[in-house]
């Protein structure tokens, strides 16, 4: 909606890629072991201007770095449970003037009502990535399957009544 020309989705799962192009992205690449040279190609070898790490893995956030031109920024929003590790060839040794920055949930509640606003002018339409509905009492059911990534989770939606 800003006006990205490409936008590359990266995921081991078909059923998110099918999503990420239904929301607009112009290639879908399965993670793998080709995924960074793939990633070149599709950028004629300068690498992305933006990456966004949500997955909060040192593999995902190692691979975002690489993926990266001299000159990009990375967006981490991923939540890590352990230490992340900076590794210095991702960064060409601090010389490729990358920025990096990492936050949960940029501009928290401002970014939220911006979010609901597109979504009640109908600018964008989220429904399709809500796969499962659960009960406030099922919340712990909810979670488990999310973090399982089973049964074609996308997103989790509960219910309060």
């Amino acid at each position: 909606m800003l006006g990205a020309a490409e936008i590359i989705a990266v995921d081991p799962d078909p059923i998110r890629l099918k999503m990420a192009e239904r929301f607009g992205a112009t290639a879908a690449l399965p993670s793998g072991p080709d995924t960074l040279g793939r990633i070149r190609t599709i950028t004629g070898g300068r690498g992305v201007d933006v990456a966004i790490e949500a997955l909060g893995t040192q593999e995902t956030f190692e691979n975002a770095l690489r993926a990266l031109r001299p000159g990009g920024t990375l967006s981490s929003v991923g939540v890590y449970s352990g230490h992340l590790k900076m590794p210095l060839d991702a960064v060409c040794g601090g010389l490729a003037d990358q920025t990096i920055v990492a936050t949960l949930c940029p501009g928290g509640k401002e970014r939220m009502y911006r979010l609901m606003r597109l979504v009640k002018s109908g600018r964008i339409d989220l429904t399709p990535l809500l796969t499962h509905l659960f009960r406030l009492e099922e919340i712990d059911q909810a979670y488990r399957l999310f973090e399982s990534r089973r049964h074609g989770v996308l997103k989790v939606a509960i219910r309060v009544s």
